[in-house]
């Protein structure tokens, strides 16, 4: 797999962004909050995994800390996309929201967004608990 961050692998498409946000499952993954949805494709199609990165203006008001954090996340997310692996005929589209209110080294945002795509990979929810324990009722 390459080591490149492609255009096809960004997520540009409203129509694409629109149906992630509406019909995507999401989690919350701390320094991050994450919106997916498996995407299935036709025979001929053959696209990469998409991503987009969202870093919020009301916690970063300079542009210039906002466009670090979205770099830092970009480049962790190159070096590591070979985890996320779909299905044949699918293709997942990720939204990753950095919700923390300070600047995180990159070593740590590299660790916790690895983490949080292979819980992409296992399907988890907003509703799942973290040790995978499920309730008594």
């Amino acid at each position: 797999m390459s080591a490149s961050f492609t255009k096809s692998e960004r997520l540009c498409s409203f129509r694409e962004i629109q149906s992630l946000m509406k019909n995507g499952e999401s989690f919350f993954h701390y320094p991050f909050k994450v919106v997916y949805e498996k995407v299935a494709l036709t025979q001929e199609q053959q696209r990469p995994n998409a991503i987009i990165v969202s870093v919020p203006k009301r916690n970063f008001k300079r542009a210039v800390k906002r466009n670090l954090l979205k770099r830092r996340i970009r480049e962790s997310y190159r070096l590591n996309k070979g985890i996320l692996t779909a299905p044949q005929g699918c293709s997942i589209n990720i939204l990753f929201v950095y919700v923390a209110k300070d600047i995180k080294e990159y070593s740590y945002i590299e660790t916790r967004l690895k983490e949080a795509m292979e819980l992409v990979l296992q399907g988890k929810t907003k509703g799942d608990k973290k040790d995978g324990a499920e309730k008594d009722s």
